[in-house]
């Protein structure tokens, strides 16, 4: 009976062990990282960046470009309907809301550059809004009026938006940013220098 209990705990104790080893030895390898991925960041687009591109005679319009927060516009359309009712005139003051989204990171494209301003399209053409480097900025944010509170009026698509940032305090913090590979190659082929000598 001792030999029976003993040959089938060790049959288990087999049977555990080889399942251990394996789902160890399987987990170690998925977790491996991919060693050839692309390391690519995002660079504030700031007016030096501007002016080096320039120089450089690259054309901003070709650059993609994203905004690094998310901007919630909002456009109050006021709906006054007035009603008389037993002589006395009675108004009904809706207010249609339309609001607009564009989250973190959503690519754009520049559709115009006007000195310090860009006018950036998150939408189909002709849907922009403006970003500047203005008052000694050396970043591009929101060009608007009526800063209040964190939030600022805009126009687009023809309209006045107020926008405020969805992940930030302050639309003041909502900038724009492009992508720049981090990428460096390692030459194997590396030579060693002697020296030289008189």
């Amino acid at each position: 009976m001792k030999k029976t209990i003993l040959v089938l705990m060790s049959s288990v104790s087999l049977v555990l062990c080889l399942f251990v080893n394996t789902g160890c030895h399987h987990h170690a390898f998925a977790s491996k990282p991919d060693e050839h991925k692309n390391d690519t960041t995002y660079l504030t687009f700031s007016k030096l960046l501007k002016e080096r591109l320039e120089h450089d005679n690259i054309d901003i319009t070709k650059i993609q470009f994203y905004v690094d927060q998310k901007l919630v516009l909002r456009r109050l359309q006021s709906n006054e309907k007035g009603t008389v009712k037993g002589g006395i005139i009675l108004f009904n003051n809706d207010q249609d809301v339309k609001e607009l989204v564009i989250p973190a990171f959503t690519p754009g494209v520049c559709e115009k550059v006007d000195g310090d301003n860009l006018k950036i399209s998150f939408d189909v053409a002709g849907k922009t809004l403006e970003f500047g480097a203005l008052y000694g900025n050396n970043n591009f944010i929101l060009v608007g009026t009526n800063w209040h509170q964190g939030m600022v009026d805009v126009m687009y698509d023809g309209n006045t938006y107020q926008v405020q940032c969805g992940s930030c305090s302050n639309a003041a913090e909502a900038k724009i940013v492009v992508r720049k590979n981090q990428t460096y190659k390692v030459d194997d082929k590396a030579k060693v220098v002697a020296g030289r000598k008189l």
